[in-house]
């Protein structure tokens, strides 16, 4: 069996802040029936904390004789016994993972440079063999870098994912004598970007194979609309760029098993008792009309100004909108703003609560994301499995797995519309209210959408040969 290191900052449920973390914890747990994993995480008080582990030993990560930093290997114990932690109190004994208050730590560059280069360091050192690393993200993308300047003897190879290209490790050009490296490299064509540093172009130059998390957003990527001025670099490893579609884990998100709902179902009124629940929950009228749910960051992205823009366009039609997600406090504050406005038709909880965002899966008739970019998207997968019908833009992951709603040949599972403009989304939720006006179109758009299988099995088996590929065995 091949020797895979998954390198990440985050991996559920270990660790958490976005999707990267459910994405990294699937893999990890579907590989092993195909490859011998190995999972290194940095070493985050979230982390040591609430699990038992055991030190294999104290190692030196060398950058330049002005930078020389002591880490730990820390290996988890009990159902973890795979995982691999880089300890460093100074780096990552803090309260956040990133940063705090909206603002980054100032020594990231230094922080995600050294567990780069110490996940490689501590290989070498315990002579742990790793056949590909799978880096993902900024915060790993110098591995393959430093793998090939100063570790070949670890004879590996790299795969190296991008789960949203706009978040790219970009710092001050006065940091990169941190990194450890010639100053041949801060060149247009290394890691200089703009006068500054990008960490990001390091993963894209260096590792041998190239994904994104949908085969739409591979294609977006090279594009100067979504490339976030990166496509130009991206189009010269175009052979090497492949988009895999991220899977659900139906042992987690599923009607019949999940314990955070109401009540569990496999039918459309059983579905409906969860609605009744979740009016009642957020104190709205038990009324017989569509329920709208949203459950997300509260950012530009995720397209939560088109909602805001829509809401009172619609206003003439019966229906109700329920809010789960923090973000930008200018998005926060118009929608609290409607909350007054409208309190029998709009709530929201600002904040994040897994138990809630279970139940706004299984509750609502709709499930808004109207995205202006998504690398690929959980929230629809997740919903069309809750048989909750999607409101999507035609863009990356949600372009892959929403098939519009065609009422004259009954096919289709959600409403896609092309343009990031609150017109087009209005159009979009006025048909999902006509649709809902009809309980029989409803029930079979709920057996569409629920019978979808979005699971880990197909993509788990793409990796694979990616790995393959990356080693130069395909």
């Amino acid at each position: 069996m091949k020797n895979i290191a998954l390198v990440s900052c985050e991996c559920f449920p270990l660790v958490k802040v976005g999707g990267l973390a459910d994405v990294v914890g699937s893999l990890f747990v579907k590989l092993p029936r195909y490859a011998d994993v190995k999972l290194f995480l940095p070493g985050f008080r979230q982390i040591v904390e609430r699990h038992s582990y055991e030190n294999l030993g104290e190692f030196n990560v060398f950058f330049s004789s002005s930078r020389s930093e002591k880490a730990a290997l820390l290996k988890l114990k009990n159902e973890f016994s795979n995982v691999y932690l880089v300890g460093n109190e100074t780096y990552f004994n803090r309260s956040q993972l990133y940063g705090e208050g909206g603002i980054d730590y100032p020594d990231n560059l230094e922080r995600f440079s050294f567990f780069s280069k110490a996940v490689l360091e501590a290989c070498k050192t315990f002579s742990i063999d790793i056949d590909v690393f799978h880096c993902n993200d900024w915060q790993t993308a110098l591995v393959p870098l430093y793998l090939k300047l100063f570790y070949r003897e670890l004879n590996s190879s790299v795969v190296f994912t991008i789960h949203n290209l706009a978040y790219q490790g970009i710092f001050s050009h006065d940091l990169f004598d941190k990194l450890g490296l010639g100053q041949e490299f801060f060149s247009i064509e290394q890691l200089e970007f703009y006068g500054n540093i990008n960490l990001m172009k390091a993963g894209i130059i260096h590792s041998n194979r190239i994904n994104t998390v949908s085969p739409t957003y591979a294609k977006e990527i090279l594009t100067p609309e979504f490339g976030c001025k990166l496509d130009g670099l991206l189009r010269t490893r175009e052979k090497d760029i492949m988009g895999i579609l991220n899977g659900i884990d139906y042992m987690v998100w599923n009607p019949l098993f999940d314990k955070m709902i109401f009540k569990r179902y496999r039918s459309r009124k059983g579905k409906i008792n969860n609605k009744k629940y979740l009016q009642s929950q957020f104190s709205l009228p038990d009324d017989n009309v569509p329920v709208f749910g949203f459950v997300g960051r509260l950012v530009e992205q995720k397209g939560i100004d088109l909602i805001i823009d829509t809401i009172e366009k619609i206003l003439d039609r019966r229906f109700q909108i329920v809010f789960l997600g923090t973000g930008e406090s200018r998005y926060e504050d118009s929608i609290i703003a409607l909350t007054k406005k409208y309190p029998d038709r709009i709530k929201a909880s600002i904040g994040f609560d897994e138990k809630l965002a279970h139940q706004i899966y299984a509750g609502s008739d709709f499930f808004l994301m109207p995205s202006r970019f998504e690398p690929c998207g959980l929230g629809q997968m997740i919903a069309l499995k809750y048989g909750t019908i999607p409101v999507v833009r035609k863009t990356g992951g949600l372009a892959d797995t929403v098939e519009p709603i065609n009422r004259i040949k009954n096919s289709g599972c959600g409403f896609v519309f092309e343009n990031a403009l609150p017109s087009e989304l209005e159009t979009a939720m006025r048909d999902a209210i006509d649709l809902y006006s009809d309980q029989n179109l409803m029930e079979d758009a709920f057996k569409r959408a629920s019978s979808l299988d979005f699971s880990w099995n197909r993509s788990i088996l793409e990796y694979v040969s990616l790995y393959e590929k990356a080693m130069g065995n395909l």
